[in-house]
């Protein structure tokens, strides 16, 4: 069963105990789990992500280390917070940089920055009587915008600070329509530090220090248009390369990320049609797969991301350790038969896999550690409000920031599928009666 995500506050957890100590854990995303639980019930921190940790990472293995850091980042704000009165931040990304964004209650902090650095950034916020006037300003700005432009969804991305969120809507707002001019047809215009096509066919992004005169020759241009390019080159791509990835790989969807050009989205399509005359690669199961600016990432059994320009050789070399179908197939069904042995144990909680991003063999190892665990702690009882344990692959970023804030995680307990049983049973005695 896939879960997928989701990222709504659902309310703070009044359930303490679990956070109180968990250094002695000896899994990366096991401790980050439990001290943005503590952040959350000690200073109503209601989400954290481990940001902006998405571009250029590299291998699926490459985003460890920075999970690491991440980790730290949350360490280094917990200590930084105990010296602060009133901190009013909800919304934490732990970054390479200070940065106040996305209004005041929204903030980036470096995971390497000292606690001297990060109490003081902390402590130096405008007054409660300037936030009201910035935001009044902001909202003002707005709502000459929408009347002028009618745009449906306008924002600032968290990439940028309120500074220069405020700039850009300035220029916005600044922006004339001539009489008889068409409506703005992009339904979602973000303001960010990067200009380029949005996350769907509908969805623009305007670099935030942009002229009038740029935003508005933006803002006339048609979505349609602006896609037809796309179109034609997935046309041209399923023309020349239908035969490598629907018949060899039997790929089930494949496209190229937004920020390739077309040249570059070629280039990655004709590196993966090429691999794709190796048996190797045919035996492999596959799903989607992304043409990527950036990174190289075995999500699961099925879904990949390739970088554009990785080499053949290294693309077959890599994508060798990936699950053959036949494996995949096996595991999967393993994974079916193993959950229906976990459930109505004596414990209270139901055992579930985040299969949207894990490779089923390691929800097989977690599964079978957990029956084990029930198995030998007959008398284990789990607490209120804990009412289902969910395996997370620890080890990649997109799933990591899920569990941190996903709505379930008041009553869900969230556990690297690969701790390994001995953590495993570290873990859950954290949540269990006494």
């Amino acid at each position: 069963m896939k879960y997928i995500r989701v990222f709504l506050f659902a309310g703070i957890i009044a359930f303490l105990s679990p956070y109180k100590s968990f250094a002695n854990s000896q899994n990366t995303f096991n401790q980050l789990i439990l001290a943005k639980s503590s952040l959350e019930s000690r200073f109503n921190v209601q989400s954290v992500e481990c940001f902006p940790f998405k571009e250029n990472i590299g291998f699926t293995e490459d985003q460890i280390p920075l999970i690491k850091n991440c980790l730290a980042g949350v360490r280094l704000l917990t200590s930084a917070l105990d010296s602060v009165v009133d901190p009013e931040i909800h919304t934490v990304g732990i970054s390479t940089r200070f940065l106040r964004t996305g209004g005041f209650n929204t903030v980036l902090i470096p995971w390497n920055a000292s606690l001297p650095e990060t109490v003081a950034f902390l402590e130096n916020r405008l007054s409660k009587e300037k936030q009201g006037l910035f935001l009044a300003k902001i909202s003002t700005l707005k709502r000459k915008i929408n009347l002028k432009l009618r745009i449906p969804s306008l924002y600032c991305s968290q990439r940028i600070s309120n500074e220069q969120c405020m700039a850009g809507y300035e220029s916005l707002s600044s922006v004339e329509m001539p009489p008889g001019a068409k409506p703005v047809r992009w339904k979602e215009i973000v303001l960010d530090n990067e200009r380029g096509l949005g996350e769907n066919s509908h969805s623009y992004r305007i670099n935030y220090h942009a002229s009038s005169e740029e935003m508005f020759a933006i803002l006339l241009m048609d979505p349609q248009k602006e896609w037809s390019f796309r179109k034609r080159m997935y046309d041209d791509i399923k023309s020349k390369f239908k035969g490598a990835f629907e018949k060899r790989l039997q790929v089930a969807t494949y496209f190229c990320s937004t920020e390739l050009t077309v040249k570059n989205c070629l280039e990655g399509i004709a590196s993966l049609s090429q691999a794709s005359e190796r048996q190797v690669m045919r035996m492999k199961a596959w799903g989607e797969v992304v043409i990527d600016e950036y990174n190289t990432f075995i999500k699961d059994d099925f879904d990949v991301s390739i970088r554009f320009d990785l080499p053949t050789d290294e693309l077959v070399s890599y994508f060798s350790s990936k699950e053959n179908r036949a494996e995949a197939t096996e595991n999967a069904v393993l994974v079916e038969k193993l959950e229906k042995r976990t459930l109505n144990n004596p414990s209270g909680l139901r055992a579930v896999c985040d299969l949207d991003g894990m490779r089923s063999r390691l929800c097989v190892g977690a599964f079978k550690d957990f029956i084990s665990f029930v198995s030998s702690h007959r008398d284990y009882r789990v607490k209120e409000p804990w009412e289902s344990v969910m395996f997370i692959d620890g080890t990649q970023l997109a799933r990591v920031n899920f569990a941190l804030n996903s709505p379930p995680r008041h009553s869900y307990i969230y556990i690297d599928a690969a701790s390994g049983a001995e953590e495993l049973q570290t873990h859950l005695m954290r949540f269990g009666k006494q």
